[in-house]
């Protein structure tokens, strides 16, 4: 059975980004995939490295942190590490890629955002116990 699709960047404006690969080859590394994610709750390819002589560090529009959604029209959300990596080396001399700009760090607000926003209501729940054990306490002594 595949290993389920996670996306947390839907609604990330997409760019389009030609790079030709050239002696020094496109320059940069990714990390992802449906077999061992960059972010448990993703399961994209993103880039994490540019690499000085290569073809996307040249051209300046590919960021580490993006997240590649196609590579010369292949969807590559929906793949393994090492499906991506042969999508990579297979896709010729000229390679046009659908990117999603400072996808990671989008993603890691969402993840900092959730962690904070549940803290409060446990805070508040935790509160409440300690509000009722208290009346319940101040009952008892009464009597």
């Amino acid at each position: 059975m595949p290993a389920p699709v996670l996306n947390m960047t839907e609604g990330l404006p997409i760019s389009e980004i030609t790079l030709h690969r050239g002696e020094t080859g496109l320059g940069f590394n990714i990390r992802g995939g449906t077999d061992i994610p960059h972010f448990k709750e993703d399961t994209g390819i993103f880039v994490t490295k540019l690499k000085e002589a290569g073809a996307a560090y040249r051209d300046g529009r590919l960021k580490e942190g993006d997240k590649i959604l196609e590579v010369n029209g292949h969807k590559i959300q929906s793949v393994t590490h090492n499906e991506a990596v042969q999508i990579f080396i297979t896709a010729g001399e000229t390679v046009h890629l659908k990117v999603q700009h400072g996808a990671e760090e989008y993603i890691l607000k969402q993840l900092e955002a959730r962690k904070g926003g549940g803290g409060g209501l446990i805070i508040l729940v935790l509160l409440g116990l300690a509000v009722a054990a208290g009346v319940g306490f101040f009952i008892l002594n009464k009597k």
